[in-house]
Protein backbone atom coordinates (compact mmCIF):
# COMPACT_ATOMS: atom_id res chain seq x y z
CA UNK A 1 0.00 0.00 0.00
CA UNK A 2 2.69 2.34 0.47
CA UNK A 3 4.83 1.26 -2.50
CA UNK A 4 1.08 2.30 -4.32
CA UNK A 5 0.86 5.41 -2.95
CA UNK A 6 5.25 6.19 -3.22
CA UNK A 7 4.43 5.58 -6.99
CA UNK A 8 1.08 7.66 -7.34
CA UNK A 9 3.35 10.52 -5.72
CA UNK A 10 6.14 10.09 -7.59
CA UNK A 11 3.69 10.18 -10.93
CA UNK A 12 1.95 12.92 -9.71
CA UNK A 13 5.21 15.00 -9.17
CA UNK A 14 6.27 14.15 -12.51
CA UNK A 15 2.95 15.51 -13.86
CA UNK A 16 3.59 18.59 -12.35
CA UNK A 17 6.77 18.49 -13.37
CA UNK A 18 6.50 18.47 -16.87
CA UNK A 19 3.34 20.87 -16.40
CA UNK A 20 5.74 23.45 -15.19
CA UNK A 21 8.18 23.03 -17.52
CA UNK A 22 5.64 23.23 -20.72
CA UNK A 23 4.37 26.35 -18.86
CA UNK A 24 7.75 27.89 -18.75
CA UNK A 25 8.18 27.10 -22.37
CA UNK A 26 4.84 28.89 -22.90
CA UNK A 27 5.87 32.06 -20.86
CA UNK A 28 9.28 32.13 -22.61
CA UNK A 29 7.39 32.12 -25.89
CA UNK A 30 5.66 34.86 -24.63
CA UNK A 31 8.36 37.14 -23.37
CA UNK A 32 9.91 36.85 -26.91
CA UNK A 33 6.73 38.16 -28.73
CA UNK A 34 6.38 41.23 -26.60
CA UNK A 35 10.70 42.05 -26.95
CA UNK A 36 9.88 41.83 -30.67
CA UNK A 37 6.76 43.99 -30.29
CA UNK A 38 9.13 46.68 -28.56
CA UNK A 39 11.40 46.57 -30.71
CA UNK A 40 9.62 47.00 -33.73
CA UNK A 41 6.17 48.23 -35.11
CA UNK A 42 3.15 46.03 -33.80
CA UNK A 43 1.40 44.10 -36.45
CA UNK A 44 -1.79 42.11 -36.48
CA UNK A 45 -0.12 38.62 -36.87
CA UNK A 46 2.02 39.40 -33.82
CA UNK A 47 -0.84 40.66 -31.88
CA UNK A 48 -2.92 37.06 -33.12
CA UNK A 49 0.21 34.79 -32.18
CA UNK A 50 0.24 36.25 -28.70
CA UNK A 51 -3.46 35.83 -28.33
CA UNK A 52 -2.76 32.16 -29.33
CA UNK A 53 -0.15 31.57 -26.70
CA UNK A 54 -2.31 32.87 -24.23
CA UNK A 55 -5.37 31.02 -24.81
CA UNK A 56 -2.98 27.51 -24.81
CA UNK A 57 -1.58 28.69 -21.53
CA UNK A 58 -4.72 29.45 -20.04
CA UNK A 59 -5.88 25.74 -21.00
CA UNK A 60 -2.88 24.05 -20.39
CA UNK A 61 -2.48 25.46 -16.89
CA UNK A 62 -6.05 23.81 -16.42
CA UNK A 63 -5.36 20.73 -17.06
CA UNK A 64 -2.62 20.47 -14.59
CA UNK A 65 -5.14 21.10 -11.72
CA UNK A 66 -6.74 18.75 -12.79
CA UNK A 67 -9.59 20.97 -14.21
CA UNK A 68 -10.62 23.34 -17.26
CA UNK A 69 -11.92 26.65 -15.73
CA UNK A 70 -15.41 27.23 -16.78
CA UNK A 71 -14.30 31.17 -17.22
CA UNK A 72 -11.40 30.39 -19.15
CA UNK A 73 -13.55 31.27 -22.44
CA UNK A 74 -14.35 34.48 -20.95
CA UNK A 75 -10.76 35.16 -20.16
CA UNK A 76 -9.84 34.85 -23.81
CA UNK A 77 -12.45 37.17 -24.90
CA UNK A 78 -11.26 39.61 -22.65
CA UNK A 79 -7.97 39.53 -23.36
CA UNK A 80 -8.85 40.08 -26.80
CA UNK A 81 -10.85 42.79 -26.83
CA UNK A 82 -8.80 45.49 -25.41
CA UNK A 83 -6.14 44.48 -27.93
CA UNK A 84 -8.86 44.79 -30.33
CA UNK A 85 -10.10 48.24 -29.01
CA UNK A 86 -5.72 49.40 -29.39
CA UNK A 87 -5.46 48.38 -32.58
CA UNK A 88 -9.06 50.04 -33.73
CA UNK A 89 -7.78 52.58 -32.43
CA UNK A 90 -4.56 52.80 -33.53
CA UNK A 91 -5.35 52.55 -37.54
CA UNK A 92 -8.29 55.70 -36.90
CA UNK A 93 -5.00 57.39 -35.52
CA UNK A 94 -3.18 56.86 -38.86
CA UNK A 95 -6.29 57.42 -41.16
CA UNK A 96 -7.15 60.74 -39.54
CA UNK A 97 -3.00 61.19 -39.92
CA UNK A 98 -3.24 59.95 -43.67
CA UNK A 99 -6.15 62.48 -44.13
CA UNK A 100 -4.74 65.61 -42.88
CA UNK A 101 -1.66 64.94 -44.40
CA UNK A 102 -3.51 64.56 -48.12
CA UNK A 103 -5.79 67.71 -47.19
CA UNK A 104 -2.75 70.04 -45.75
CA UNK A 105 -3.50 73.53 -45.53
CA UNK A 106 -0.66 75.48 -46.39
CA UNK A 107 0.45 78.70 -48.08
CA UNK A 108 1.76 77.57 -51.40
CA UNK A 109 3.49 79.51 -54.29
CA UNK A 110 1.38 80.17 -57.30
CA UNK A 111 1.40 77.49 -60.05
CA UNK A 112 -0.15 79.84 -62.34
CA UNK A 113 0.04 83.77 -62.93
CA UNK A 114 -2.52 86.37 -65.07
CA UNK A 115 0.82 88.32 -65.96
CA UNK A 116 -0.83 90.86 -67.87
CA UNK A 117 -2.25 93.16 -69.58
CA UNK A 118 -3.06 96.48 -67.82
CA UNK A 119 -6.60 97.33 -68.46
CA UNK A 120 -7.02 93.92 -70.49
CA UNK A 121 -9.73 92.64 -68.04
CA UNK A 122 -7.65 90.55 -65.39
CA UNK A 123 -9.07 91.17 -62.31
CA UNK A 124 -12.53 90.22 -63.85
CA UNK A 125 -10.76 87.09 -64.72
CA UNK A 126 -9.38 86.21 -61.40
CA UNK A 127 -12.28 86.78 -60.08
CA UNK A 128 -14.36 84.13 -62.54
CA UNK A 129 -11.72 81.70 -62.51
CA UNK A 130 -11.88 81.94 -58.40
CA UNK A 131 -15.82 80.57 -58.79
CA UNK A 132 -13.57 76.98 -59.39
CA UNK A 133 -13.17 75.03 -56.14
CA UNK A 134 -9.70 74.24 -57.22
CA UNK A 135 -8.52 77.66 -57.71
CA UNK A 136 -6.81 79.46 -54.71
CA UNK A 137 -6.65 83.57 -55.82
CA UNK A 138 -4.24 86.15 -54.32
CA UNK A 139 -6.88 89.08 -53.72
CA UNK A 140 -4.43 92.14 -53.92
CA UNK A 141 -2.19 92.13 -56.61
CA UNK A 142 1.74 91.59 -54.95
CA UNK A 143 4.25 93.09 -57.42
CA UNK A 144 6.64 90.65 -56.61
CA UNK A 145 8.58 90.28 -60.20
CA UNK A 146 8.09 93.62 -61.23
CA UNK A 147 9.10 95.72 -58.12
CA UNK A 148 12.89 95.51 -57.10
CA UNK A 149 12.21 95.90 -53.48
CA UNK A 150 9.61 93.33 -53.14
CA UNK A 151 11.42 91.01 -55.42
CA UNK A 152 14.63 91.75 -53.03
CA UNK A 153 12.82 90.01 -49.95
CA UNK A 154 12.54 86.62 -51.57
CA UNK A 155 10.51 83.45 -52.31
CA UNK A 156 9.82 83.04 -48.52
CA UNK A 157 8.17 86.43 -48.10
CA UNK A 158 6.01 85.82 -51.64
CA UNK A 159 5.43 82.76 -50.08
CA UNK A 160 3.79 84.50 -47.33
CA UNK A 161 1.44 86.56 -49.21
CA UNK A 162 -0.11 83.65 -50.50
CA UNK A 163 -3.87 82.65 -49.64
CA UNK A 164 -3.81 79.61 -47.81
CA UNK A 165 -4.97 76.24 -49.79
CA UNK A 166 -4.93 72.51 -49.77
CA UNK A 167 -2.77 70.03 -52.27
CA UNK A 168 -5.63 69.96 -54.93
CA UNK A 169 -5.66 74.01 -55.15
CA UNK A 170 -3.93 75.77 -57.72
CA UNK A 171 -2.74 79.48 -56.42
CA UNK A 172 -3.14 82.13 -58.97
CA UNK A 173 -1.37 85.63 -58.73
CA UNK A 174 -2.01 88.23 -60.83
CA UNK A 175 -0.11 91.83 -61.52
CA UNK A 176 -0.59 92.81 -65.17
CA UNK A 177 2.51 94.68 -65.23
CA UNK A 178 4.33 91.58 -64.91
CA UNK A 179 3.82 91.74 -68.92
CA UNK A 180 5.72 94.85 -69.88
CA UNK A 181 8.41 94.38 -67.08
CA UNK A 182 12.01 93.34 -68.40
CA UNK A 183 13.27 91.56 -65.76
CA UNK A 184 10.40 89.42 -65.15
CA UNK A 185 9.84 86.15 -67.22
CA UNK A 186 13.69 85.33 -65.88
CA UNK A 187 13.03 86.10 -62.66
CA UNK A 188 9.32 84.26 -62.98
CA UNK A 189 11.58 81.14 -64.63
CA UNK A 190 14.15 80.87 -61.67
CA UNK A 191 11.15 80.65 -59.67
CA UNK A 192 9.35 77.81 -61.14
CA UNK A 193 10.28 76.93 -64.78
CA UNK A 194 6.74 75.04 -65.13
CA UNK A 195 4.74 77.69 -64.12
CA UNK A 196 1.26 78.61 -66.35
CA UNK A 197 0.77 81.27 -67.95
CA UNK A 198 -2.59 83.24 -69.18
CA UNK A 199 -2.35 86.46 -70.46
CA UNK A 200 -5.34 88.61 -71.39
CA UNK A 201 -5.61 90.93 -74.21
CA UNK A 202 -8.13 93.04 -76.06
CA UNK A 203 -8.69 95.23 -78.95
CA UNK A 204 -5.23 97.83 -78.58
CA UNK A 205 -7.53 100.71 -79.09
CA UNK A 206 -10.34 99.79 -77.15
CA UNK A 207 -7.50 98.80 -74.22
CA UNK A 208 -5.39 102.19 -74.91
CA UNK A 209 -9.03 104.04 -74.06
CA UNK A 210 -9.92 101.97 -71.10
CA UNK A 211 -5.89 103.07 -69.95
CA UNK A 212 -6.66 106.54 -70.33
CA UNK A 213 -10.75 106.70 -68.78
CA UNK A 214 -8.10 105.28 -65.82
CA UNK A 215 -5.72 107.88 -65.90
CA UNK A 216 -7.51 110.43 -66.35
CA UNK A 217 -9.80 109.50 -63.08
CA UNK A 218 -6.48 109.69 -61.06
CA UNK A 219 -5.10 112.84 -62.69
CA UNK A 220 -8.59 114.24 -61.29
CA UNK A 221 -8.34 112.90 -57.95
CA UNK A 222 -5.26 115.66 -58.06
CA UNK A 223 -6.52 118.42 -58.87
CA UNK A 224 -5.03 117.54 -62.33
CA UNK A 225 -6.87 119.24 -65.06
CA UNK A 226 -8.71 117.07 -67.46
CA UNK A 227 -7.06 116.32 -71.10
CA UNK A 228 -9.01 114.83 -75.09
CA UNK A 229 -7.81 111.58 -75.75
CA UNK A 230 -6.35 112.56 -79.14
CA UNK A 231 -4.09 115.51 -77.42
CA UNK A 232 -2.48 112.72 -76.00
CA UNK A 233 -2.86 109.57 -78.56
CA UNK A 234 -1.41 112.21 -81.40
CA UNK A 235 0.74 114.61 -82.13
CA UNK A 236 0.33 117.96 -83.47
CA UNK A 237 0.52 117.08 -86.99
CA UNK A 238 -1.66 113.75 -86.63
CA UNK A 239 0.38 111.23 -86.63
CA UNK A 240 0.28 108.50 -83.55
CA UNK A 241 2.54 109.78 -80.84
CA UNK A 242 4.62 106.65 -79.79
CA UNK A 243 6.03 107.72 -77.02
CA UNK A 244 3.10 107.22 -74.84
CA UNK A 245 3.74 104.96 -72.43
CA UNK A 246 -0.15 103.98 -72.63
CA UNK A 247 0.19 103.20 -75.93
CA UNK A 248 3.01 100.59 -75.50
CA UNK A 249 1.10 98.59 -73.53
CA UNK A 250 -1.34 97.90 -76.18
CA UNK A 251 1.78 96.77 -78.94
CA UNK A 252 1.09 93.03 -77.25
CA UNK A 253 3.98 91.53 -79.99
CA UNK A 254 6.74 93.58 -78.59
CA UNK A 255 6.62 91.93 -74.82
CA UNK A 256 5.44 88.48 -75.98
CA UNK A 257 9.25 88.05 -77.66
CA UNK A 258 10.50 88.12 -74.11
CA UNK A 259 8.43 85.53 -72.58
CA UNK A 260 8.47 83.33 -75.17
CA UNK A 261 12.08 83.73 -74.94
CA UNK A 262 12.17 81.94 -72.12
CA UNK A 263 9.05 79.93 -71.67
CA UNK A 264 7.57 77.31 -73.99
CA UNK A 265 4.28 78.36 -76.15
CA UNK A 266 2.07 75.40 -74.38
CA UNK A 267 2.73 77.14 -70.97
CA UNK A 268 1.03 80.51 -71.62
CA UNK A 269 -2.63 80.56 -72.73
CA UNK A 270 -4.60 83.48 -74.10
CA UNK A 271 -7.80 84.86 -72.91
CA UNK A 272 -10.05 87.19 -75.19
CA UNK A 273 -10.44 90.34 -72.98
CA UNK A 274 -13.21 91.17 -75.64
CA UNK A 275 -15.08 88.40 -75.62
CA UNK A 276 -14.49 87.90 -71.82
CA UNK A 277 -16.71 90.40 -71.75
CA UNK A 278 -19.43 89.39 -74.03
CA UNK A 279 -19.73 86.01 -72.79
CA UNK A 280 -17.47 85.14 -70.25
CA UNK A 281 -18.15 81.00 -69.91
CA UNK A 282 -16.36 80.28 -73.26
CA UNK A 283 -13.63 81.66 -72.29
CA UNK A 284 -13.43 80.25 -69.13
CA UNK A 285 -13.89 76.69 -70.16
CA UNK A 286 -11.17 77.19 -72.46
CA UNK A 287 -8.81 78.26 -69.02
CA UNK A 288 -10.01 75.66 -67.41
CA UNK A 289 -8.81 72.85 -70.10
CA UNK A 290 -5.64 74.76 -70.05
CA UNK A 291 -5.25 74.31 -66.53
CA UNK A 292 -6.20 70.10 -66.46
CA UNK A 293 -9.23 71.28 -64.36
CA UNK A 294 -12.44 69.54 -64.29
CA UNK A 295 -15.04 72.11 -65.74
CA UNK A 296 -17.03 73.25 -63.03
CA UNK A 297 -18.11 76.68 -63.87
CA UNK A 298 -21.47 77.10 -65.29
CA UNK A 299 -22.78 79.80 -67.32
CA UNK A 300 -25.89 80.46 -64.62
CA UNK A 301 -22.81 81.92 -62.51
CA UNK A 302 -23.18 84.95 -64.75
CA UNK A 303 -25.71 87.85 -65.55
CA UNK A 304 -25.30 90.74 -67.46
CA UNK A 305 -25.58 94.26 -65.61
CA UNK A 306 -26.89 96.62 -68.14
CA UNK A 307 -26.07 99.17 -66.54
CA UNK A 308 -22.43 98.97 -65.56
CA UNK A 309 -22.26 96.93 -69.44
CA UNK A 310 -20.10 93.78 -67.79
CA UNK A 311 -20.96 90.43 -66.37
CA UNK A 312 -21.38 89.80 -62.81
CA UNK A 313 -21.36 87.37 -60.51
CA UNK A 314 -24.59 85.58 -59.48
CA UNK A 315 -23.96 83.81 -56.35
CA UNK A 316 -24.54 80.36 -57.19
CA UNK A 317 -21.90 78.45 -55.88
CA UNK A 318 -19.80 76.46 -58.32
CA UNK A 319 -20.21 72.64 -58.71
CA UNK A 320 -18.89 71.05 -55.20
CA UNK A 321 -20.83 68.35 -54.69
CA UNK A 322 -18.71 66.50 -57.07
CA UNK A 323 -22.37 64.95 -59.01
CA UNK A 324 -24.50 65.13 -55.50
CA UNK A 325 -27.76 66.63 -56.72
CA UNK A 326 -28.36 66.96 -52.75
CA UNK A 327 -25.75 69.53 -52.10
CA UNK A 328 -27.26 72.93 -50.62
CA UNK A 329 -26.10 76.05 -50.95
CA UNK A 330 -25.48 76.45 -47.33
CA UNK A 331 -23.42 73.59 -47.30
CA UNK A 332 -21.59 74.67 -50.71
CA UNK A 333 -21.13 77.95 -48.51
CA UNK A 334 -19.72 76.56 -45.87
CA UNK A 335 -17.30 74.20 -47.13
CA UNK A 336 -16.39 76.67 -49.90
CA UNK A 337 -16.71 79.74 -48.68
CA UNK A 338 -14.48 81.80 -50.96
CA UNK A 339 -16.29 80.65 -53.82
CA UNK A 340 -19.66 82.01 -53.19
CA UNK A 341 -19.85 84.83 -54.68
CA UNK A 342 -22.48 87.45 -55.32
CA UNK A 343 -20.66 90.53 -56.57
CA UNK A 344 -19.69 93.13 -59.04
CA UNK A 345 -16.67 94.50 -60.20
CA UNK A 346 -15.46 97.63 -58.37
CA UNK A 347 -16.76 101.10 -59.56
CA UNK A 348 -13.23 101.61 -61.08
CA UNK A 349 -14.33 98.95 -63.41
CA UNK A 350 -15.97 99.72 -66.28
CA UNK A 351 -15.43 103.35 -66.73
CA UNK A 352 -17.12 105.05 -69.41
CA UNK A 353 -14.47 106.28 -72.20
CA UNK A 354 -13.96 109.56 -73.44
CA UNK A 355 -16.14 110.40 -76.99
CA UNK A 356 -13.17 110.24 -79.44
CA UNK A 357 -13.22 111.41 -83.27
CA UNK A 358 -13.77 108.50 -85.67
CA UNK A 359 -11.00 109.68 -87.80
CA UNK A 360 -8.65 109.34 -84.45
CA UNK A 361 -9.64 105.89 -83.86
CA UNK A 362 -9.05 105.29 -87.58
CA UNK A 363 -5.46 106.79 -87.59
CA UNK A 364 -4.82 104.24 -84.28
CA UNK A 365 -6.28 101.08 -86.09
CA UNK A 366 -4.29 101.57 -88.89
CA UNK A 367 -0.91 102.07 -86.52
CA UNK A 368 -1.66 98.57 -84.63
CA UNK A 369 -2.67 96.86 -87.85
CA UNK A 370 0.84 95.33 -88.47
CA UNK A 371 1.73 95.30 -84.88
CA UNK A 372 -1.47 92.26 -84.40
CA UNK A 373 -0.62 90.89 -87.33
CA UNK A 374 2.67 89.67 -85.88
CA UNK A 375 1.02 89.27 -82.29
CA UNK A 376 -1.15 86.94 -84.63
CA UNK A 377 1.25 85.06 -86.06
CA UNK A 378 3.17 84.78 -82.85
CA UNK A 379 0.42 82.79 -80.84
CA UNK A 380 -1.14 81.15 -83.43
CA UNK A 381 -4.59 82.93 -82.82
CA UNK A 382 -6.42 85.67 -85.04
CA UNK A 383 -8.53 88.23 -82.56
CA UNK A 384 -10.19 90.09 -85.60
CA UNK A 385 -9.18 93.01 -84.43
CA UNK A 386 -9.99 95.99 -86.90
CA UNK A 387 -7.65 97.51 -88.98
CA UNK A 388 -9.67 100.54 -90.46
Amino acid sequence: MGRRRSFGSRLLAGLALASMSICLVLLHQLSQDGKAAIGGATTNEAIERRQRHSHRYLLMAAAGSGSIPAAASGLESKQRQPIAAAVAKERARNQVENNNQSSMVDRRLPRLLIIGVRKGGTRALLEMLNLHRDIAMVPVEVHFFDKFDNYQRGLDWYRSQMPLSSDAQLTVEKSPSYYVTPEVPERVYAMNPHVQLVLIVRDPVTRLLSDFAQIEASRAAQNLPNRRFQDVALLPNGEVNTQNRALHVSLYAKFLSRWLHVFPRRQLHIVDGDRLIQDPWPELQKVERFLGLDHLIRRDQFYFNATKGFYCLTGTPADVSNGNDNLTLATAEEHHNHHYHHKCLAGSKGRRHPQVPDEVISVLRQFFAPHNRKFFAMVGQDFDWPEQ
